[in-house]
């Protein structure tokens, strides 16, 4: 019988779905189930047991899966799961307590050197492996993605620094966006307002090589707030609370833009609030990928 079905339907998750909710490798999950005496293997295949039942569980099909078993929700709950001790931290579990989003976190710790991009998805540095980080495979994708252990931000101070700055972002309210104030993107470049440290971190992360404050090739005095090389692109941020003059060439930008056909994304300070989403939607748009497959 599979079980191979991930997602979850009614209330009920299939076994990787249940392991990914409980932030627990498969494997791990599997072995406390049998040992639970819920799931059986026989014949080369997963069997539900008599109190797998008891406990919820309901054997579903699909013409794609065929047969495979699912769990109730109410068993993220139960007893046998108490007692795991200090769990493996995912870039979900991190990216949770720091409100922000799991890729930020991913492309964060590849940033930092602890892991690489594979084929498969993620594999370990040599760093990573010296702070006890570990690989584990999706199933039934076949992704590799990485576990660490529960002390990795106490051992890695300056990471848990910057995730920290990246979630101050994410909290703060339009208005304290739109404000004047001196910070530094992740990448060290200087930004007059935290939105613009926003926009500037979340290319960074992405990969999106760019440049601020690049003069515009016909009109050298105006300056573009972000510039992507590769695709000849110009990005710039709305409702800052700018001084007039800092609004007219911000105007005077846009002009220049339109009249030589410049291709440029316009954000808002509303924006910043979905900014994954907004932003790596109106760069697809324009045929540009991004992190999202992190």
């Amino acid at each position: 019988m599979s079980d191979d079905k991930t997602e979850t339907m009614a209330g009920f998750f299939s076994r990787t779905a249940l392991a990914e909710k409980l932030d627990m490798p498969l494997k791990a999950l599997t072995q406390k189930l049998m040992e639970a005496g819920w799931l059986a293997h026989e014949d080369d295949g997963w069997q539900l047991t008599a109190k797998g039942e008891f406990e919820g569980g309901e054997i579903r099909h699909s013409k794609k899966y065929g047969d495979y078993i699912v769990w109730p929700a109410k068993v993220l709950e139960h007893a046998i799961f108490a007692d795991q001790g200090p769990q493996l931290l995912s870039a979900s579990a991190i990216a949770k307590q720091y409100h922000i989003r799991a890729r930020q976190v991913n492309a964060l710790l590849a940033e930092q050197g602890l892991i690489e991009r594979d084929v498969r998805g993620w594999r370990l540095s040599a760093f990573g492996r010296s702070v006890g980080g570990s690989i584990h495979t999706h199933e039934p994708s076949g992704r590799t993605y990485a576990l660490w252990e529960p002390g990795l931000l106490d051992t890695l101070q300056p990471m848990a620094a910057e995730l920290t700055d990246l979630a101050m972002g994410s909290r703060l309210e339009a208005e304290a966006l739109a404000a004047p104030a001196e910070c530094m993107a992740l990448d060290g470049q200087p930004h007059s307002y935290r939105a613009l440290k926003m926009v500037g971190d979340w290319l960074y992360l992405a990969g999106l090589g760019h440049s601020c404050g690049r003069p515009l090739p016909r009109d050298r005095r105006q300056r573009s707030q972000f510039y992507l090389p590769d695709s000849r692109l110009y990005i710039e941020v709305w409702g800052l609370n700018m001084a007039p003059a800092e609004l007219s060439a911000q105007f005077a930008r846009q002009e220049y833009y339109e009249r030589e056909s410049c291709p440029y994304i316009s954000l808002s300070i509303e924006d910043l609030a979905n900014l994954d989403e907004v932003l790596s939607r109106k760069l697809l748009e324009r045929g540009i990928e991004t992190y999202l497959h992190l």
